[in-house]
């Protein structure tokens, strides 16, 4: 997978800060790579206006919520292949 530069700064500029982490993940279980975004501490945003940044690229954004018992609710945001969408 691969992202540009700019894309991030887009991401940077809807979230209003440079507070927010990148991973590069792979599940093993699905055989599936994705990047992973985090907001400040595992804030909440809107996955519409966030998946309309990647509008042209062959991505889409899945929202991920855990609930810890101790802190609430944490989010982060992967970023994976919309590959069904891209099948000609």
């Amino acid at each position: 997978m691969r992202l540009k530069f700019e894309t991030l700064l887009d991401v940077q500029d809807y979230y209003g800060s440079s507070d927010f982490q990148i991973e590069a993940r792979y599940d093993k279980f699905d055989g599936e790579e994705y990047i992973m975004l985090r907001f400040g501490y595992w804030a909440k945003v809107n996955v519409s206006k966030l998946n309309g940044l990647f509008l042209s690229t062959p991505y889409e954004v899945i929202e991920n919520g855990i609930e810890d018992e101790d802190t609430g609710w944490k989010y982060s945001y992967h970023i994976k292949n919309n590959w069904i969408n891209n099948i000609k």
